[in-house]
């Protein structure tokens, strides 16, 4: 279950968790959403309500937010506890994610997703914002040269990156954490040293980052433009501790294949 302390991707969330791991009811969490003046880049107020008994194709969902205001929740659904904590910590950015499908609509493809929309649903459930103004970092992650990009440096203590879980199924599995969780990043080029350490004012500043490059990418947005990490890779997010010996795990921390 979500509990505040639990692993460091739920720093920007620990204003709304409890240290027992109580699931939030949906009154809490619109006492929450009014707290926050959660609302959708229009002026409309968000709210969460009760998912129906049935559930809506996942286009039909995203349309209920953007023409009604309204985001539907699971009773006890870990997974859309989560969606309404990402709601409450980055609004920006899934408000800019909603545009993203309810825009596309449908496509003629068999998951009935264009490659935005695509994009948009991988950041949704599995993404991470990531900062780095670090050519060299990025130049050997987006190679998959694990060590390089992510070993001595980044536990060093030199601030040379910031990531935050915006994706709700990542931040779900992240509750009870294991090597091999990987999440897709959006990578923003600033400098982490530059951007607040507070986690609230953190999030803050990497959602309204965020937001802006979803609407940059507009239609030419895509999965290739949210690379693989395993966040194990991140400091102080390595569960087991391994340090350096984490990377020798090359079923998780797999090298490029040249073709």
């Amino acid at each position: 279950m979500l509990r505040a302390g639990a692993h460091p991707a739920f720093a920007p969330y620990a204003r709304w968790l409890t240290a027992d791991a109580t699931p939030p009811p949906l009154d809490a969490l619109n006492g929450w959403a009014t707290d926050a003046a959660l609302a959708l880049p229009d002026g409309r107020p968000l709210r969460f309500v009760a998912a129906p008994a049935r559930l809506p194709s996942a286009l039909a969902y995203e349309r209920r937010i953007a023409r009604r205001a309204e985001i539907a929740i699971r009773a006890g659904s870990v997974h859309d506890i989560c969606n309404a904590l990402v709601w409450l910590a980055f609004p920006r950015t899934k408000a800019a994610l909603n545009a993203a499908h309810v825009v596309a609509a449908r496509a003629p493809t068999p998951n009935a997703r264009d490659r935005r929309r695509d994009a948009a649903t991988l950041l949704d459930e599995s993404g991470l914002i990531v900062a780095c103004a670090d050519a060299p970092l990025i130049a050997a992650w987006l190679g998959r040269r694990w060590r390089d990009a992510f070993g001595e440096r980044t536990r060093a203590g030199e601030r040379v990156l910031a990531a935050v879980v915006v994706g709700h199924g990542l931040l779900a599995k992240l509750a009870a954490p294991f090597r091999a969780i990987t999440g897709h990043a959006l990578v923003l080029s600033l400098d982490a040293a530059s951007l607040p350490e507070a986690p609230a004012a953190l999030a803050a500043a990497l959602d309204a980052g965020a937001a802006r490059a979803i609407v940059a990418r507009g239609t030419s947005w895509s999965p290739r433009d949210l690379p693989p990490l395993p966040v194990a890779a991140l400091p102080g997010w390595d569960a087991e501790q391994l340090g350096l010996r984490l990377f020798d795990d090359v079923s998780v921390f797999r090298p490029r294949v040249l073709r």
